[in-house]
């Protein structure tokens, strides 16, 4: 299943880079799908992580909270990004440096909520 993912997800991100060279306006919907794609993904693995645990329903609500938090500021960080890249480059290759930029922002958004929440449970 992991394996499935993992492919799944490359294969959409690829889908999306190719789309904006081609079709530009199928690359938004691309996108919607695997921010849902990957949300759903990571819900259920949380689940089936802490299913059957003492607790379960607060720890599931507290990791899911967190990568919505993430996800919204990955979000608007990426948005950021994407605005400033399209003043500098134009609105097409604005677009590629936007979603390199979203890219790189949910990278480090999520180091940084790994590490801050190892610090918390701790």
């Amino acid at each position: 299943m992991k394996k499935v993912v993992t492919l799944l997800s490359i294969a959409i991100l690829i889908a999306v880079l190719l789309s904006l060279l081609f079709y530009p306006q199928v690359s938004v919907v691309l996108g919607v799908t695997s921010l849902l794609l990957s949300l759903a993904f990571s819900t259920y693995t949380i689940y089936t992580k802490h299913k059957g645990t003492e607790h379960a329903r607060a720890k599931i609500l507290k990791d899911v909270g967190v990568m919505v938090l993430t996800l919204v500021i990955v979000l608007f960080l990426g948005g950021i990004a994407s605005m400033l890249a399209n003043v500098q480059v134009g609105m097409r290759w604005g677009t590629v440096a936007g979603l390199v930029s979203a890219i790189a922002a949910s990278f480090a958004v999520g180091y940084l909520v790994r590490v801050g929440m190892g610090r918390v449970i701790r």
